[in-house]
């Protein structure tokens, strides 16, 4: 296993903002893992690789942390923690109590951690939570008739003060439609392609 990092840029000028920290792994791992009772532990420790790289400074680290794990209050930084520039996408793959997720990151809140909203549309990750939540952020996948609802996110996320990130944007032309959009931020292959994180063996 090993950590990667996936450029987001601002649509407008191509400026690196930030970057997504992912885990590559072979299909079988997580299961094994999960079997052997490690995977809160695997959790833990990359949202701390998270938090280190961010206070490093070079723009913001968005990293996933599964409802399990918020549930829980679980993650591993302690109120006071400077966590300005960690980004926590909340993945739409759980149940979770938004409300009660919401009071939990609260006090992170106010030491400079942000929140995003992951693969918005998809799982359980809808406006119900975008309400609840109030995401710094709001990641949605350029999949196919997608593009159809962006005018109508990107005002309800000026609306809700968030802001909107299209993921999975792999050609020029699919750019240049968000620019004109006035999309704020892309992810996506045509951006850049997850690279090696320099010592980041899992």
């Amino acid at each position: 296993m090993s950590l990667r990092q996936q450029v987001i840029v601002r649509v407008e000028d191509g400026t690196v903002i930030g970057h997504e920290l992912m885990l590559a792994h072979p299909r079988e791992t997580l299961g094994l893992m999960s079997d052997a009772g490690l995977l809160v532990d695997l959790d833990r420790y990359i949202l701390d690789v998270a938090a280190r790289r961010a206070r490093s400074g070079g723009g913001r680290v968005f990293v996933n942390v599964t409802s399990e794990l918020l549930m829980d209050q679980g993650l591993p930084y302690e109120c006071g923690d400077n966590l300005s520039g960690l980004v926590l996408e909340i993945t739409e793959r759980s149940r979770l109590d938004a409300e009660a997720v919401a009071a939990y990151l609260e006090p992170f809140r106010r030491c400079g951690l942000q929140v995003a909203l992951d693969d918005f549309g998809d799982g359980f990750n809808g406006v119900s939570r975008w309400v609840a939540l109030r995401p710094d952020f709001v990641k949605v996948c350029l999949s196919a008739g997608a593009e159809v609802w962006l005018p109508a996110l990107l005002h309800v996320s000026e609306q809700m003060g968030s802001e909107l990130v299209v993921e999975r944007v792999e050609t020029e032309a699919q750019h240049l439609r968000l620019k004109e959009l006035g999309v704020a931020y892309g992810q996506g292959f045509y951006y850049g392609r997850p690279a090696p994180l320099e010592g980041g063996a899992a």
